[in-house]
């Protein structure tokens, strides 16, 4: 077997005419055959381009990554405080009340829990009888408490059961509130002395206009302030720059003046006399006024 021996440079490559170019030289020093230079030369661009390709695309997505970098960047513009007036404004209006809540209630005690709440039934029917006949609708009559429970003597030093009481109460809405006084009359006449009125407190149904008026109020008072302070300053008052309504840290109230208490018991003398009044609305304002 012959050994491989590559062919040489050709004589004619390196005299002809062309520029005079030296081939690579292989470890044992002698000249690359034709068929080494032509591997070297075509494989080592080869790598230098795909070398180009990676570096191409690695700097593509480095940029990528810094245009998205910097398209989350949010430049916030500055802000500037304009000086001007600060004030709070009081307003309150009056509206006569349209309707009426009443409490009405029922007790009744006896030596078993049954017997005290057979009598409290009684007076409680009698009570819802009284109501229908005075107009009051079923759909303003709600149930609010009941309850049994027993009673203790307690002078004996240990605390024994004594008898049971029973306890029951509603809630009335009566829409005619020259009628109250007429109402309460029929309700304790029915109930006897097992009737409890505790309470009534008069309202409006729509207080939206009472509201507003209230509110309307609160603005013409703050402007009122805000135009002596800026004369005092010596300042001219220009326009609200912003307004809070229910502001100053307040709400906006409804004062029930009108309240009534009756005791139960039968009804022998006069009507009761029942004088609802006005119900009182208040509403606050915070306006910010600019100053030239």
């Amino acid at each position: 077997m012959h050994a491989f021996s590559p062919e040489p440079w050709p004589a004619e490559r390196r005299h002809s005419g062309a520029p005079e170019f030296s081939p690579p030289s292989c470890d044992n020093g002698r000249l690359a055959s034709k068929g080494e230079y032509l591997m070297e030369s075509t494989i080592f661009p080869r790598i230098f381009f795909s070398l180009g390709i990676v570096a191409v695309a690695v700097a593509l997505t480095l940029g990528v990554v810094n245009i998205a970098r910097a398209a989350s960047v949010t430049v916030l513009p500055s802000t500037t405080q304009q000086a001007g007036i600060l004030v709070c404004g009081h307003g309150i209006a009056n509206t006569h009340p349209d309707q009426a809540r009443i409490q009405v209630g029922v007790q009744a005690t006896a030596s078993s829990a049954e017997g005290a709440r057979g009598q409290a039934a009684q007076a409680m029917s009698a009570v819802l009888a009284a109501l229908k006949s005075q107009g009051v609708a079923d759909a303003d009559v709600q149930t609010e408490y009941f309850a049994i429970a027993p009673e203790y003597d307690y002078t004996s030093g240990s605390p024994h059961v004594i008898g049971y009481s029973a306890s029951n109460s509603v809630i009335v809405t009566v829409h005619k509130v020259d009628s109250v006084g007429t109402v309460v009359d029929a309700v304790t006449g029915a109930g006897g002395n097992n009737v409890v009125v505790d309470g009534i407190q008069f309202s409006t149904g729509d207080p939206s206009q009472t509201l507003e008026q209230a509110q309307q109020n609160a603005l013409a008072n703050a402007h009122q302030q805000a135009e002596m302070a800026a004369s005092a300053a010596g300042v001219r008052l220009g326009a609200p720059l912003s307004i809070q309504l229910n502001g100053c840290g307040s709400t906006p109230t409804q004062d029930l003046q009108s309240r009534a208490n009756t005791a139960g018991g039968a009804s022998s003398g006069p009507a009761t006399p029942i004088s609802p009044g006005q119900i009182e609305v208040t509403a606050d304002v915070s306006v910010d006024y600019a100053v030239n």
